[in-house]
C-alpha cells in the first residue's frame, strides 16, 4: 500500500469533444499517462433523451449531450503543472477539474 501524502485523485470533465484533445495533450505534457476515460452524459442530455415528459424544455437545455471524465492518481507537482497548462486554454476548452488528497492507495502503482 502506498502512503504518499503528495498524491491527488484527479477528476477532469471535458465538456465537449473539441475540449478533450487539448486535455489529453496537457496530461501527457505534464507526465500523467495513466488515466481512465469514461464516456458520460450531463443531466440535460438525460432529460432531453430519456425522459419525454421534459421534451418541451429541450429548447431551454444546452445542446451538447456528451462529455468525457478523466480519472487519475497524480503527484501534487504534476497537478500544478496541469493547472498552468489548463489556464492557457481558451475558456470553452477548459475542463472542470477536481483534485482531492489521497491518504493511501493500493493496487497498481501510479505512473506519476
Amino acid at each position: 500500500m502506498g502512503e504518499r501524502t503528495d498524491m491527488r485523485l484527479l477528476v477532469l470533465i471535458a465538456r465537449s469533444e473539441a475540449a478533450f484533445d487539448p486535455l489529453v495533450t496537457g496530461l501527457l505534457d505534464v507526465g500523467i499517462s495513466g488515466a481512465t476515460v469514461v464516456e458520460s452524459r450531463g443531466l440535460a442530455a438525460v432529460l432531453r433523451q430519456d425522459l419525454p415528459i421534459f421534451a418541451g424544455l429541450a429548447a431551454f437545455l444546452p445542446q451538447t449531450t456528451g462529455s468525457r471524465v478523466v480519472i487519475s492518481l497524480c503527484g501534487a507537482d504534476r497537478l500544478e503543472a496541469l493547472r498552468a497548462y489548463v489556464a492557457e486554454l481558451p475558456p470553452g476548452d477548459r475542463p472542470l477539474a477536481i483534485a482531492l488528497p489521497v491518504d493511501s492507495f493500493f493496487g497498481l502503482e501510479p505512473t506519476s
